[in-house]
């Protein structure tokens, strides 16, 4: 089995080592029973702690091309144009 490969019968015995290991290796865990995948344990995202962090996770997110881009925007302007008008709270 490869190393995040856990088969059902040894991750039930010790779940927070399982737990453990996703989390500080923040690689998923496929369970196994009788040879056949049959759950994955997987990391969540952590936050970006400083501006740093972001500012490089914002480089790595895959960008729009131009046509996904004006598709977006022209949702963006027919969810807008579907809102009630605000109204002032002192009104």
């Amino acid at each position: 089995m490869s190393e995040n490969t856990i088969p059902v019968a040894e991750a039930v015995k010790d779940f927070l080592r399982v737990l453990d290991r996703v989390e500080s290796l923040r690689e998923p865990a496929t369970l196994v029973r009788d040879g056949r995948p049959v759950a994955k344990v997987i990391p969540l995202p952590q936050p970006a702690g400083t501006c740093e962090e972001l500012a490089s996770r914002w480089e790595k997110i895959p960008k729009l091309s131009p046509d996904e881009a004006e598709a977006f925007a022209s949702d963006i302007e027919r969810a807008r144009a579907s809102l009630p008008s605000l109204k002032r709270a002192w009104d």
